[in-house]
Order: C-alpha cells, then sequence, then structure tokens
C-alpha cells in the first residue's frame, strides 16, 4: 500500500524489524548485566568467607601454639621431677675378704660432694663388729682401719672397750669442675681393718666391705676392687677397696640446660625490641633502658646460681655466658643509637604536636565564647 508515492507496509516492516532487533540488542544487555551481578555476587561471597575463615585460621594456629606451648612446659617440669626422684642412688657394691671367723662389716656411704675442691666425704661406719666384739657396740681389742685415697692416708682408730661409732674422711677426686655441666670425676679407696699384734704391727682381720647411700644431685656407681692377699693367723685376707665414678644427676643437668636456655632468650628478647625501635617500627621509650639493664645485672646472678657452682672461667662462660653478656650491651647500644637518632626531630615533632592541641583548644575556647555572646544578643 502506498500513499503520496511511500510505501507503508515497506517502513512498518522496517520498524518492527528495527524495534526486534533493540529488544534482542536490549535483553541480552540484560542477561549479561544479571549474569555478570550474579558472578559478582559469587564472588563477594567466596571473598567473604575467604576474608573470614583466614582470622580464624589464624586463631586456631595461634592456639595450637599456645596449647602446645603450655604442655612442652609441663611436660619439661614433669621430667625433671621425675629426674631427680630417680637419681642420686649410689649403685650398690659388696665384696669379702676371706678368712675364717665372723668377719668386720664396714659400710662407707658418701654423703657430700664438692666438685669445686674436688672432694667428696664419705662416711664409715662398722655396721657389724662381728668375733672381734662381745657386746656389738665396741672392741675387745683395739683395732685400726686404714683408708687411702684421702689427702694423705689416714688411720681411724677403735680402742678397746671404746664405744665404736662412724667417722667421715674426705676422698680425693680425680676430675675437672671447668665441664660443668658434664664433669665426670673418679675416686679409689682403700680400707683395711687391722688388730695390733704383740709386736705392735697390724695384722688384716677379716672383713666385708659395702658402698651404699644416696646423694642428691649425683649419679655413684662404686665398685669393689680387690687388692693383694695376705696370709695371717685367720687365714689368707685380700684387701679391699671401692672405686667410685661419679657423674652429675641427669634432673641436675636438666636443671643447668633449662638456666642456660634463659640465659639465651633474654639477649634475643632484647635485641629484638632494641632492632625494632631502631628501625622506626615502635615507639621509642626511654623507660626500654632500665629494662635492658635490670636483663644485664640480672645475668650473673643467674649464672650463681648453676647447680654446683661452677668456677669462673668454666667452658659455659667461653660458650654461653660472656656471648649473653655481649648480646644484651649490643641491644642496650642500638636502643642508645635509636634514642639519640631521633633526639632533636622527636622532640620538635612533639612540642609541634603540643603547639597543634594548645592552637585547637584556644580555638574552641574562643568559638565557645563567640558563640555564647551571640546568643545573649
Amino acid at each position: 500500500m502506498r500513499r503520496g508515492g511511500i510505501d507503508v507496509r515497506g517502513r512498518v516492516a522496517t520498524s518492527r524489524a528495527t524495534h526486534h532487533a533493540r529488544a534482542g540488542v536490549t535483553g541480552g544487555a540484560a542477561l549479561k548485566r544479571r549474569r555478570d551481578k550474579r558472578h559478582a555476587l559469587v564472588a563477594a561471597l567466596w571473598h567473604n568467607v575467604a576474608v573470614t575463615s583466614r582470622p580464624r585460621a589464624r586463631s586456631r594456629a595461634r592456639s595450637i601454639g599456645v596449647i602446645g606451648g603450655v604442655l612442652a612446659i609441663a611436660l619439661l617440669y614433669v621430667v625433671v621431677i621425675v629426674l631427680y626422684a630417680a637419681g642420686g642412688r649410689i649403685e650398690h657394691a659388696e665384696a669379702s675378704s676371706g678368712g675364717e671367723g665372723v668377719p668386720l662389716e664396714l659400710t662407707l656411704t658418701p654423703v657430700d660432694i664438692d666438685g669445686a675442691a674436688s672432694t667428696m666425704s664419705v662416711r664409715i661406719n662398722p655396721t657389724d663388729l662381728g668375733s672381734y666384739s662381745s657386746d656389738d657396740f665396741s672392741m675387745d681389742e683395739a683395732v685400726h682401719v686404714l683408708v687411702t685415697g684421702t689427702n694423705g692416708a689416714r688411720t681411724i682408730e677403735y680402742g678397746a672397750d671404746e664405744v665404736v661409732g662412724a667417722e667421715t674422711v674426705a676422698l680425693t677426686l680425680d676430675g675437672f669442675i671447668e665441664q660443668w655441666p658434664f664433669d665426670r670425676y673418679t675416686a679409689e679407696t682403700l680400707i683395711a681393718p687391722m688388730r695390733v699384734d704383740a709386736d705392735g704391727q697390724g695384722v688384716p682381720i677379716p672383713y666385708v666391705l659395702t658402698a651404699d647411700g644416696r646423694v642428691p644431685g649425683w649419679n655413684v656407681v662404686a665398685e669393689a676392687v680387690s687388692t693383694v692377699s695376705v696370709v695371717t693367723e685367720d687365714g689368707t685376707i685380700t684387701l679391699l677397696g671401692v672405686q667410685f665414678t661419679i657423674t652429675r644427676a641427669a634432673s641436675t643437668v636438666a636443671f643447668g640446660l633449662v638456666l642456660l636456655t634463659l640465659m639465651v632468650i633474654a639477649p634475643v628478647l632484647v635485641l629484638t625490641a632494641a632492632i625494632t625501635v631502631y628501625r622506626g617500627r615502635r615507639k621509642i621509650e626511654v623507660t626500654m633502658l632500665g629494662w635492658i639493664g635490670a636483663m644485664l645485672f640480672a645475668t650473673i646472678p643467674l649464672r650463681n646460681f648453676f647447680p654446683g657452682s661452677p668456677p669462673i672461667g668454666s667452658w659455659v662462660d667461653y660458650l654461653i655466658v660472656l656471648w649473653v653478656i655481649a648480646a644484651l650491651i649490643a641491644g642496650l647500644v642500638i636502643f642508645v643509637f635509636a634514642w639519640l637518632r631521633n633526639g632533636p626531630d622527636g622532640v620538635a615533632a612533639a612540642q609541634s604536636a603540643g603547639d597543634a592541641d594548645a592552637q585547637g583548644d584556644a580555638s574552641d575556647a574562643d568559638a565557645g565564647s563567640d558563640g555564647g555572646a551571640g546568643g545573649g544578643e
């Protein structure tokens, strides 16, 4: 149909086609927008889940670390207590000299060990007088007990009809306390009880030698040894001795290692704090100087608290204590450098901030007074 030379049908068809094309484009764009919005929503949800789960994971890891640290400390505590309860016992040793008659029984009991003096105090106690006593507390005849391994040989004399009691002797140790806490000592003693014959000569008598007891903080291994044999009226008598091997108990070693670990932790903390302040990640506080100084002066008392009191100059001083003190002083120097470097600028900045605060307060006061005057008018 044509009107005035214009094809109406063609124009309508073209308009419809254009409308459909525009509608298709508009619908595709809307669909794409909805799809993009859906993807953005999913991405946001995943992001929220990730952001939420990350702090939870960190909190969980932190909790696990705290629990693990507490359990480790508790385990260390239990181990030290168990080692202390189980240590210190002397391994039992016993030997007999042979001969006829009921022997005299002597018991050796270590009572104290001094590594610095290289001595061990041993108590010698006649626990059974055998056939040499009729009343079980005094000798029927004089008996002398020869003890070697001391600072010179020593003789313990039990006179006839005198009450017999325990005597304490100091044995000389062979070892080096400078190797604390892994120092090791040895000692050997010969015990020979003898009666005095008509000629005034000492004649060995039958006896039994026993080593037993407990020394807290030490492991003592006693081993009975046989030396020479002597033929007497009581038969062949073998002279007996005891060899001691002495080491520090595992509890003492653990205690010393814990103290050394604490000494190492102190300079690590000081250096961490000082370096952090020097790099400007933390504010400078002059009170930290007192804290670092306290850590420095606490090192020597902690060093003197070591069990066994190793002398100054032991290997532990060269290996740990010296470097702990050096690290603490280094931390102190680093902190002082940071304080000096920040000095004038930090003071000027603090003064500027204080002046700005004062001006702000003055402006607020002026504004308040102006407001009050305006209200009065």
